[in-house]
């Protein structure tokens, strides 16, 4: 056999050999005298995508507490929808067809009636939050629950458990951020989300299998992609958040206890991500394999 042969043969049985390392939406940093992982959450998920890998419950029996953007456990289910109500409905009395115009409105009825989304339940509310409603909606036309969801198992979890869920935010903070948007804003928000709910499911399930792998390029690039042409909505919900989220977690560095974090995955990415702003605090994080 040749010297060639005998190469070739060699890296074979090596990668035949070599188990596969796959990578997870999940990095772990080091505190002064504990460990925080932050694991990028989805939202909403089906029945079919468990079991979860087995790192992302480790991770969670490791920690002492979990931080997620709203303290979930504590969450009034009776005040919500007055924080609603108080925020989502113009506070002149205008609906969403007198805040849209008469052409952008035609458009967007146009659009969710393609989706089979009805306009009439959507019409009361400020365009930001008809966009939300929109978004969930079409995942759940699509199989997708918010009990499935990643936040909802971790809840439960906890509860049963006893382990401490913090928020990093109030429901009113994170709602507030997209009531503050200019209309001109709200409006390219709603018109957007309308054009790529139509067109979600398609993609699917390619953002979850790289979601799965921890695959950060292709998930930079299907979920910012269509922020990057919403600069005020990119520097509201994503830039003043994470800059504000990365303090919160600098601060945690110095207890004894180790955390859980979980956020959206979107605010695991791109070049303003959580990540970044806590590596630019001086605290470096490792993403995790399986």
């Amino acid at each position: 056999m040749s010297k060639a042969c005998r190469l070739m043969l060699t890296l074979v049985l090596l990668l035949w050999l070599a188990p596969a390392v796959q990578a997870l939406p999940l990095w772990e940093l080091q505190g002064s005298s504990n460990t925080i992982r932050i694991l990028g959450s989805i939202h909403f998920l089906r029945a079919e995508d468990y079991p979860l890998p087995q790192a992302i419950g480790k991770a969670y029996q490791l920690a002492d507490v979990v931080i997620m953007e709203l303290d979930l456990d504590d969450l009034n289910p009776l005040e919500v929808p007055l924080l609603v109500q108080r925020l989502a409905l113009d506070p002149k009395g205008r609906d969403l067809e007198k805040l849209l115009g008469r052409r952008d409105f035609e458009a967007a009825r146009k659009g969710v009636t393609a989706m089979q989304i009805d306009m009439a339940g959507l019409k009361a509310y400020e365009p930001w939050y008809a966009a939300l409603q929109i978004t969930q909606l079409r995942l759940v036309q699509l199989g997708f629950d918010p009990s499935y969801g990643i936040e909802s198992k971790i809840v439960g979890l906890a509860a049963q458990d006893g382990k401490e869920i913090r928020g990093l935010e109030t429901i009113e903070q994170q709602l507030g951020t997209l009531d503050a948007l200019p209309p001109a804003a709200q409006r390219d928000f709603l018109m957007q989300t309308i054009d790529e709910a139509a067109e979600i499911g398609a993609d699917l399930d390619g953002i979850l299998t790289a979601w799965r792998r921890g695959d950060v390029a292709t998930l930079e690039k299907d979920l910012l992609a269509g922020l990057a042409e919403q600069p005020e909505l990119y520097d509201r919900i994503l830039v003043q958040r994470n800059r504000h989220w990365a303090k919160e977690i600098g601060q945690i560095t110095h207890d004894r206890q180790n955390y859980l974090i979980v956020v959206g995955t979107l605010h695991l990415v791109g070049k303003d991500s959580l990540l970044a702003m806590l590596q630019a605090q001086g605290y470096p994080s490792r993403q995790i394999q399986e």
